[in-house]
């Protein structure tokens, strides 16, 4: 099913109960989506809605793009509307539905579409539609956003509380709640960040190692000074960032950031992030660090990022029921005077206050899930390892921080050890690579693991994450690959159930899977 979906197939996704919301307008987001079509007569249409009249612009690029390949639409395949519901000005798109795969994307990448707790409140005031008129694309109505009330100080506070907690080095994290910026998604905040930061300072978008696919197509594809990705980030691929780095400036060529998932998704290898950090400023560029696997409670990498960036939708949130992102600025950082003036001036509120309000109450058991999340992960990882130097076993390697020779970079990064984590540790996530995809998809179709993208969850998760976000186009497949991205591959996020119960399901799933490797032999 997934590969279906992947490839085009959007009919799969009608058997689905539950999805992931920033995938599409889900639950009450699609029906807001209804209201809106049904009072502008668009009735039959598809419908996409946002707060934020930026995504005019955007989406207009984004369907037309090259990338869409047999999907591209042009501009005249898209009617925009303004609609004022409940004191929120929408800004939406409609397009036939046989064109979804053309524009779908444009509501999970920049990650700015409704929430559906958001759309559930607008629903509300549905009565008090009225549509707003528009002209001119270029010219839009104002936008009236989500007002920023008490509920937004709640995450603020907790995370810089939890940024101080166990740090290495107290005197290098000085950070305040008003360096906090909240956004509706994680994708919301690379998105905004990454054009902050284009306008701040022009220049190429550096990617270092493997990161959320979301984040690497996005700048791939939008970066406008052009894209560069060093996919390794072992020692020998930060010589190579140097020398590129020497050879741009000495060329005049300005680099606006380097941006790093510590540890990276799904590879979980980990970057020397001092040596990174010191590179960031004698080449001046901004370094963007997104610790959402390693998680606040685990490692304390704020002293060596310029702006931290977090998806709260995974282990901070931790229940699966609200999205979330947020940055921080490095009151340190040489460009911070710059870059709080510029987001002070520029940062428009997206975040509904109902979905701000869930963000701080699940968050409140924080430390207790993330050291329950830690040993499940690497109990599971432990026994997959087992399994690596065995001949007759179709596991042949496991992705996780204590199994990678990077390990050392990450164990330099991690906090204190404290009463409310005595043991910080390694996040929830690992992948494990197949000897091939037959055995990969024995094993799969086994396991009585739920399957979901989500990371950070209650409850462990599974997904054929390289096959369904790298493998259709043979360019990037094989590009990935190079750099330990493998198809043969799942992708585990660890919950909190008992590790007896985990180990006993992946051990039914891999006997199946020993039995797809042996009668491959026979067919041989």
């Amino acid at each position: 099913m997934l590969q279906r979906v992947r490839d085009g197939d959007m009919s799969p996704l009608g058997s689905i109960v539950h999805i992931y919301p920033r995938f599409s307008p889900t639950h009450f987001a699609a029906q807001l989506g209804q209201e809106i079509a049904k009072k502008l007569g668009m009735e039959g249409k598809g419908c996409m809605f946002y707060l934020n009249p930026i995504m005019i612009p955007y989406t207009l690029r984004h369907v037309s793009l090259e990338y869409r390949k047999e999907h591209v639409m042009k501009p005249e395949d898209l009617t925009w509307k303004v609609v004022d519901v409940a004191g929120h000005r929408l800004f939406a798109v409609f397009y036939n539905p046989m064109q979804t795969h053309g524009i779908i994307l444009s509501w999970g990448q920049p990650g700015l579409g409704i929430s559906i707790r958001g759309a559930e409140g607008l629903l509300k005031g549905a009565a008090t539609m009225e549509e707003v008129p528009m002209d001119d694309f270029a010219n839009p109505p104002k936008p009236n956003l989500t007002p920023e009330t008490w509920a937004h100080e709640g995450p603020r506070a907790r995370i810089i509380e939890l940024l101080h907690w166990a740090t290495i080095e107290p005197s290098k994290v000085t950070c305040e709640p008003k360096d906090v910026f909240l956004y509706p998604t994680g994708m919301g905040a690379v998105y905004s960040t990454t054009n902050l930061l284009l306008e701040y300072r022009p220049g190429t978008a550096v990617v270092l190692g493997v990161v959320y696919h979301n984040t690497h197509h996005h700048l791939f594809e939008e970066a406008p000074n052009g894209f560069k990705h060093f996919g390794i980030v072992d020692e020998r691929s930060i010589n190579s960032l140097e020398t590129w780095l020497e050879e741009e400036r000495e060329a005049g060529r300005s680099v606006s950031f380097a941006m790093v998932e510590f540890p990276g998704n799904p590879t979980l290898d980990a970057v020397d992030l001092p040596r990174l950090k010191k590179l960031s400023e004698k080449y001046g560029f901004v370094l963007i660090v997104d610790d959402s696997i390693g998680g606040f409670g685990n490692v304390d990498v704020f002293a060596h990022a310029d702006i931290l960036l977090t998806s709260l939708t995974k282990s901070f949130s931790g229940y699966s029921n609200v999205l979330g992102g947020s940055i921080v600025l490095n009151p340190l950082s040489f460009h911070y005077s710059a870059l709080a003036a510029k987001f002070a001036s520029t940062y428009k509120n997206e975040l509904f206050a109902a979905d701000a309000q869930v963000l701080l109450g699940n968050s409140q058991d924080f430390l207790t899930r993330t050291r329950r999340l830690n040993r499940n992960a690497e109990a599971m990882a432990s026994f997959f390892q087992r399994y690596v130097a065995d001949p007759d076993s179709p596991v042949i390697n496991v992705q996780y921080p204590t199994q990678l020779s990077s390990k050392p970079n990450y164990d330099a990064l991690m906090r204190r050890s404290k009463s409310e984590l005595p043991k910080p540790g390694y996040g929830c996530l690992l992948t494990v690579d197949f000897e091939s995809t037959n055995t990969a998809r024995a094993f799969y179709d086994r396991c009585g693991f739920y399957p979901s993208p989500h990371l950070g969850a209650h409850v462990t998760v599974m997904i054929a994450y390289n096959m369904m976000a790298f493998g259709k186009d043979p360019e990037d497949r094989a590009y990935f690959r190079k750099i330990g991205v493998k198809e043969e591959s799942v992708r585990f996020s660890a919950g909190l159930e008992d590790v007896e119960d985990l180990i006993n399901t992946i051990k039914d799933a891999l006997d199946v899977a020993a039995e797809a490797k042996k009668n491959e032999g026979k067919e041989e």
